[in-house]
């Protein structure tokens, strides 16, 4: 089925990807099976892909087009490689099969992305997650106002750190409380940087 290929997506979050793991715990893998993959927006349908499987591949089917470009249609297979776990019983691992500057990647990972024509690997498309693009500023408070409003407070820092939720153990209660004034520190420190950037921009002008 249609999708659209790229689009300049450089984030995880910005690209339909494909979780082995998921699939696996759906027990898509085990025996071959014939389904396809939907990927919706605000409960809108965005793109979906035919996917064959077999114990040690699937075979992914879907057209494909870059911007400006016409549809058409590709045909991609990849490995799927299996490990044992500690306490018995396999999990199942994509193997990365697209190539990069002639270089054959065969990485095992867990999901692959549609950033290009190809699923692949974050590592080939060069993908970062999306709290690696914010600054110090915004990233440390950020995490401090999840902690907050999952300790049932407000993300409001002005206001007094959250009491412990009932049921919550004290030793899980300290830990969040530490990472949330490392978390806050951070954004300070960020924010501390900004200003005096600033400054210096308006001294000079």
């Amino acid at each position: 089925m249609a999708r659209y290929a790229g689009g300049g997506k450089n984030t995880v979050e910005g690209c339909q990807s494909i979780d082995v793991l998921r699939w696996h715990k759906l027990d898509y893998l085990r025996s071959p099976q014939l389904f396809s993959w939907v990927w919706t927006r605000d409960g809108e349908r965005e793109a979906s892909i035919n996917v064959e499987t077999q114990y040690h591949s699937v075979t992914l089917k879907y057209r494909s087009r870059s911007y400006g470009e016409d549809w058409s249609d590709v045909e991609q297979g990849i490995a799927v490689a299996w490990t044992p776990c500690r306490f018995g019983g396999e999990r199942p691992w994509f193997v990365c099969s697209v190539r990069s500057n002639d270089v054959y990647c065969g990485r095992r990972v867990t999901k692959l992305y549609s950033a290009g024509r190809l699923f692949a690997c974050r590592i080939c498309y060069r993908l970062t997650y999306a709290s690696q693009q914010e600054s110090v500023l915004h990233r440390g408070l950020g995490k401090s106002q999840k902690i907050r409003m999952r300790l049932g407070g407000s993300p409001n820092m002005s206001e007094e750190f959250p009491d412990k939720p009932k049921g919550m153990h004290w030793r899980t209660y300290e830990r969040l409380r530490w990472v949330h004034d490392v978390a806050e520190e951070r954004s300070t420190i960020g924010l501390r940087s900004f200003v005096e950037r600033l400054g210096r921009r308006f001294r000079r002008t």
